[in-house]
């Protein structure tokens, strides 16, 4: 076991006034002090802040855990496949987990349970790593073979880019406009644009 811990940044702003000349310049500072909120992490990974809470996948005890502010945690039961790789949720707010060397992502139903929103094995067999989701319902997937993969709502799934140098974290622009991505071997972040059907285009860093 990897003891891992979690902190949460408590903030405090700092205000000075500096004279310049004739006149007063005033410039504000940012301060933080870091806190403990959980420790005893197998393997944390995919944190993401929702509904107020920290949720987090445990990659060693085969866990989603949403940690509050206190450090009370709630864990939504320990999956049947290996790694819960990484989490986000779908505009009406059901939790998406993939299932990396299963090449799957799991949707939670409102009973707990866990069922397949979509299949990955036919863009590639190899592990699948980060998701996010954009504010119309596609979810984006990368890993695989360097690629990404994008699920429609109706459970379409096709590929959207592809020759990423270990595709890692990303995120989406609150217009929906733009998705970032980070290559990891690359050392390098990429944007796409997205178009209204959710396919990627004019890729830069």
């Amino acid at each position: 076991m990897i003891p891992v811990d979690l902190t949460a940044s408590r903030s405090s702003y700092l205000w000075e006034a500096t004279l310049k000349g004739e006149g007063m310049r005033q410039e504000k500072s940012f301060r933080s002090e870091a806190a403990v909120i959980t420790t005893g992490l197998a393997m944390g990974e995919s944190p993401r802040w929702h509904d107020g809470k920290l949720w987090v996948s445990d990659w060693g005890a085969q866990e989603i855990l949403a940690i509050d502010s206190l450090g009370h945690r709630q864990a939504l039961g320990q999956t049947s496949f290996e790694l819960p790789v990484c989490i986000d949720w779908l505009p009406n707010g059901s939790l998406l987990i993939v299932a990396g060397r299963e090449n799957r992502v799991m949707r939670q139903e409102a009973n707990g349970s866990l069922v397949t929103y979509a299949n990955l094995r036919n863009i590639s067999d190899e592990a699948w790593n980060e998701i996010v989701v954009d504010g119309r319902g596609n979810a984006y997937i990368n890993g695989g073979s360097g690629v990404i993969a994008l699920v429609k709502g109706d459970g379409s799934v096709r590929q959207v880019a592809g020759d990423l140098a270990f595709p890692n974290g990303m995120a989406i622009t609150p217009d929906n406009k733009t998705l970032v991505i980070a290559e990891s071997y690359g050392r390098k972040l990429t944007a796409f644009d997205i178009d209204i059907g959710g396919s990627l285009s004019n890729r830069r860093v």
